[in-house]
């Protein structure tokens, strides 16, 4: 009905805002600082020299944004260069550069970067209603909207210049696209199909998982569809691999290629065997490398060397404090475990019910497996794609936050939607649970509301609210450095001349601290007596929770005489602020 495409709009309108709003004060958040910067030089200076190990749509919206901005050219020199100033691949200084010391106004560079992921996000949202009504109704497509558009994790990470949700939208976009194919076989379908997966490739690369997914879902799709199935099963195999080849060479290809033509294919492959240099698998390695300097290759090459770079961050781990340990290994329970704390306790109250009537639902229904399946192909593609990527993400060894799970959020809103609408459509349902159901999204709104500017800080009541939530998991669950300009506000406020500072971010804290700011390491003091020794009439620290976490399990606990005195004040749930007397 027109009247919910109408409300959903209203509400994606709404929830836009809100996520601009809320990130209009932050500081650049770690990953922020050579995506703006890597987005730029690409647009600008045609060369992928920089951030290879992630994609570049998002960042490409974001470099096209700083096009208007009055930014010194003679930074451009540097991009391209043979001889980079500080090594292969120096992403983080190149965006420091940009963002401090570019000749414009830092907070415009951010603020105006930021802006255009935000078209990712509704874009997203659109999908999420277009898929709802395809495989319910419109009601349960305005459920599953406003589900998504007031969930702290979703629009936290909508503000920001990262690959998270663009991964999400790509993953939405493609396989509404290619399960559209497999319904109807036809030319126009089989270039949509492509093309949407060709888009997909370029958000994010753990949307390779589309592959083994698109094969499956194809698969399944002949055994429910044919009686005698074998034979068109391997036809749609092969077609299913033709339309991924397809959308690789005809998006991948052209789109990379403008991205190297000022990369120089010498500079390119060297970089390649830099940045390959302790990559275990000989055969991809070589593969790679060899084909870095081949005119007709070289767009592919660059791709596989992000996809290699990625794997290999993945299995390298990553240091991350959960639960009180700190570990570059990866937690089997993790992202369970930070699933529940990280939504709101009304979405997993209607997650499980779900669930449970799901599973109801099907038992009941008096039909072969296959029947069922065919029945409800929509949502069993949305529910393998979950299963997939939840097992690739728990057996990954990298946990560095709940972002990693976002591509599935949507299918996850779509299918809690759908079970609710058809819960609350039967004839025998009682009214007291409709009373249940509107309590629970009333709750979620005021969850939602409440965190507000925090949202990247969300944690459920489990974890005791934001303010508790550093007890549990760090790093970009919580503290992702995006409260740094906050903390100058703080120290402007009350006049401080000195705060020592262990900031985890890559922001220029002396933009934001100015005079005021000192760096400070853990380990720096290791008591209030050596702190007063050197500041006598006491002095002011501030500490980003991912380091001081991290520091309370060391055995030797840096910062184990801070437990003695309660914080002045902690900054957007992110940084803590002592105040240490004689």
């Amino acid at each position: 009905m027109k009247k919910h495409s109408f409300i959903a709009s209203v509400l994606v309108a709404v929830a836009s805002v809100i996520a601009i709003a809320s990130a209009w004060h932050d500081s650049p958040i770690v990953d922020e600082i050579p995506h703006i910067g890597a987005g730029y030089s690409y647009i600008i200076g045609r060369t992928y020299e920089f951030n290879p190990e992630h994609p570049p749509l998002a960042k490409d919206l974001a470099g096209l944004a700083l096009l208007p901005l009055d930014i010194n050219s003679s930074i451009i020199p540097k991009i391209g260069s043979a001889n980079p100033p500080n090594g292969v691949n120096d992403q983080w200084n190149f965006g420091r550069l940009l963002i401090y010391h570019s000749g414009d106004d830092p907070i415009a560079i951010v603020h105006a970067a930021k802006l255009p992921l935000i078209l990712l996000f509704i874009f997203s949202a659109i999908l999420v209603f277009a898929w709802t009504k395809r495989t319910y109704n419109s009601r349960a497509a305005l459920l599953a909207v406003f589900l998504f558009s007031f969930c702290p994790t979703i629009i936290a990470h909508s503000r920001f210049v990262t690959t998270d949700i663009a991964a999400l939208f790509g993953v939405l976009f493609s396989t509404y696209f290619f399960v559209r194919y497999l319904q109807e076989q036809n030319t126009a379908n089989f270039w949509l199909a492509a093309l949407s997966f060709g888009v997909a490739l370029l958000t994010k690369f753990s949307t390779f998982l589309l592959v083994p997914f698109f094969v499956l879902t194809a698969i399944a799709w002949a055994w429910t569809h044919h009686n005698q199935w074998f034979k068109p099963m391997w036809r749609l195999v092969v077609k299913s691999i033709l339309v991924m080849a397809v959308g690789f060479v005809v998006v991948v290809g052209p789109v990379y290629q403008f991205h190297i033509l000022n990369y120089p294919a010498s500079q390119q492959k060297s970089d390649s065997i830099q940045i390959l240099g302790s990559y275990g698998v000989p055969i991809i390695k070589s593969a790679i490398i060899w084909s870095a300097d081949k005119p007709v290759l070289r767009p592919f090459s660059q791709f596989g060397l992000g996809l290699a770079m990625v794997t290999q961050r993945a299995e390298g781990g990553n240091r991350t404090y959960y639960l009180g340990q700190v570990s570059s290994q990866s937690f089997k329970s993790y992202f369970p475990i930070v699933y529940s704390l990280k939504e709101p306790i009304p979405f997993l109250i209607l997650l499980l019910g779900a669930i449970w009537f799901g599973f109801k639902s099907w038992r009941k229904e008096r039909k072969p497996f296959k029947e069922k399946v065919k029945e409800h192909f929509l949502g069993f593609t949305m529910l393998l794609w979950i299963i997939i990527y939840m097992v690739a993400s728990i057996n990954a060894n990298l946990n560095i936050g709940i972002r990693h799970l976002i591509p599935i959020y949507g299918f996850i809103f779509i299918l809690v939607a759908g079970q609710i609408e058809a819960v609350i459509n039967r004839e025998n349902i009682k009214k007291w649970f409709k009373i249940f159901v509107f309590i629970l999204l009333g709750w979620y709104v005021a969850e939602f509301a409440s965190v507000y500017p925090y949202y990247l800080t969300y944690f459920n009541e489990f974890a005791g609210g934001p303010a508790g939530g550093h007890r549990f998991v760090a790093d970009s669950n919580l503290d992702w450095g995006q409260d740094l300009w906050r903390l100058g506000d703080f120290v402007k406020q009350n006049n401080i001349q000195k705060i020592y500072t262990d900031y985890f971010g890559w922001a220029d804290a002396s933009f934001y601290l100015g005079d005021s700011f000192v760096w400070m390491r853990g380990g720096q003091y290791t008591s209030a007596d050596a702190f007063l020794r050197e500041n006598p009439n006491g002095g002011w620290l501030a500490i980003s929770a991912t380091f001081y976490q991290e520091a309370s399990v060391d055995p030797n606990h840096p910062y184990l005489w801070l437990e003695k005195y309660t914080p002045v004040k902690v900054i957007g749930n992110s940084i803590f602020v002592w105040h240490v007397t004689p």
